[in-house]
């Protein structure tokens, strides 16, 4: 990314306008980095896209991990991850990123702002705007969680980003874990004490349990009933447990 130097330059902020600009400008007056004094140079029409795309990336990225409130370790491996991976960030490049995304959940400048001079840059990059909705969706439920905050955004995200409205359901459907029908079997509500949820498994454990039914001499038929509630009581209690264990990790 030898472009990465001009914008280290300082000035491009200006160059970009709009909230990406004013977001990069601001990122570079509180960097560590050596700047060099007076104007960036020239910059080519490439150059202010790459600038735009790596500003609105982080930018969104930080947005969507501060959305509930508090930016967790799981959320910052994915982003890791990207930045290594993903683009291969040398490591001045990478801590400017951080800088980007660390700058932009702190701002009051809305997702939307970012996310709509972004799609208008890339309007002709369907395919690129697709994969960064996606990486969205990563992010959002990189502690197994889906927040009503980010689910807002993810929501609200496929008309500012242009992508199709119907990726936000397939999506959701492949990497959303519903638990509130397993809580319903469970008698509890997704709010209720680990305390509360072990109580009522036990209760309806000790109710279904085979051994139970067969004493109490039912037809057939509703022991094979029991016995079926029975496995779906230990496999509901088993899921929302570990779900629970992985949200406290």
């Amino acid at each position: 990314m030898a472009w990465i130097g001009k914008i280290l330059g300082g000035g491009i902020g200006m160059m970009l306008g709009g909230p990406l600009g004013a977001l990069l400008g601001a990122t570079l007056g509180h960097s560590m980095f050596d700047q060099q004094a007076g104007s960036p140079g020239q910059i080519s029409g490439i150059e202010q896209r790459n600038a735009i795309f790596f500003t609105a990336i982080f930018a969104m990225l930080g947005k969507m991990a501060k959305a509930d409130g508090v930016v967790c370790k799981d959320e910052i491996r994915v982003v890791e991850q990207f930045m290594e991976h993903n683009l291969k960030l040398d490591d001045r490049t990478r801590q400017f990123a951080i800088g980007i995304f660390n700058e932009a959940k702190e701002t009051d400048v809305p997702f939307s702002a970012y996310a709509s001079q972004f799609a208008d840059v890339f309007r002709n990059e369907t395919q690129l705007r697709t994969m960064f909705y996606e990486l969205l969706f990563t992010l959002a439920m990189a502690d197994g969680v889906m927040h009503p905050a980010e689910d807002a955004i993810l929501k609200q995200a496929p008309s500012l980003l242009n992508v199709p409205e119907s990726l936000y359901q397939s999506l959701r459907q492949r990497l959303v874990k519903d638990l509130a029908p397993l809580y319903a079997i469970l008698g509890v509500t997704e709010s209720a004490s680990d305390t509360d949820i072990k109580k009522a498994y036990r209760k309806l454990a000790t109710e279904y349990h085979p051994d139970k039914i067969i004493a109490q001499g039912l037809p057939d038929d509703f022991r094979l009933f029991a016995e079926d509630k029975f496995k779906q009581i230990n496999e509901a209690y088993q899921t929302v447990m570990e779900n629970r264990q992985d949200q406290g990790a």
